[in-house]
């Protein structure tokens, strides 16, 4: 999405406060400002608070961010590609089935590519401040309403069974989430813990990505034998979306 998302071509030069460098600061300002966010509000939370946070000197997060507005912009935006996914969709030939495929491929993949930010905690803000993140719950609703629509649409074709969409569209999100997570954690330094579940496919996000959106299809077509040739549809899909996160204003 602009999106639930991270940019393209980032640095990686600024230096750390300990004089170490990070791989992608702006993601990690962006981390460390969400989770002040939800542990002390946005109104107390500082540019110095950020970089200490972060790890980094203050010039550095000035360097990605001219002020705590556009921080929160960027924190705010991780839902856009998903929603381009949406209306690129539409334009498609492919069949509903096959549209939905890709979507909940392409969402969970993006969010579990967002680097050092966890999907959870942004969303965990964006609940605390509806006003501020109406961009994200907008994005969301236009990701949530094209997975409605699609289900509705392979429903009236009889290729998915008779469901309540709205149900089995918060389900398919609700998976996707959850899958992002246990994929963030599973690569983590708690990862040789144990997952409840055994799939050491979670280490790897496009195989992250291809489950949950199988499960969510194969839990709706009328015919589960049809799940394959609806996966090679649904990536034979061209879809050109830019992941990049647009700059404020």
């Amino acid at each position: 999405m602009a999106a639930r998302g991270r940019t393209a071509g980032e640095a990686s030069g600024r230096p750390r406060a300990d004089g170490s460098h990070s791989e992608n600061p702006r993601d990690e300002i962006i981390r460390a400002a969400a989770r002040l966010f939800v542990e002390q509000g946005y109104a107390s939370t500082t540019m110095t608070s950020i970089a200490r946070a972060a790890g980094l000197r203050q010039p550095s997060v000035y360097y990605w961010f001219r002020n705590k507005e556009e921080v929160l912009h960027a924190t705010a935006s991780i839902n856009r590609f998903s929603a381009l996914v949406v209306a690129a969709l539409r334009d498609s030939g492919a069949s509903a089935p096959e549209k939905l495929y890709r979507l909940l491929y392409e969402d969970t993949k993006h969010i579990c590519l967002l680097g050092p930010l966890d999907y959870h905690q942004v969303e965990a803000v964006a609940y605390q401040r509806p006003a501020e993140f109406h961009e994200f719950w907008a994005d969301y609703r236009a990701l949530f309403d094209g997975i409605v629509e699609l289900i509705q649409l392979a429903i009236a074709s009889g290729a998915f069974r008779e469901t309540d969409p709205a149900v089995a569209g918060a389900a398919a999100l609700s998976l996707n989430e959850g899958l992002q997570k246990l994929h963030r954690y599973r690569a983590g330094p708690g990862g040789d813990l144990g997952l409840p579940v055994p799939v050491p496919a979670l280490d790897d996000a496009d195989a992250v990505s291809h489950q949950s959106a199988a499960t969510t299809l194969a839990s709706l077509l009328e015919d589960c034998r049809l799940l394959e040739s609806v996966r090679a549809g649904a990536m034979a899909i061209r879809l050109e979306v830019d992941r990049e996160v647009p700059a404020p204003g």
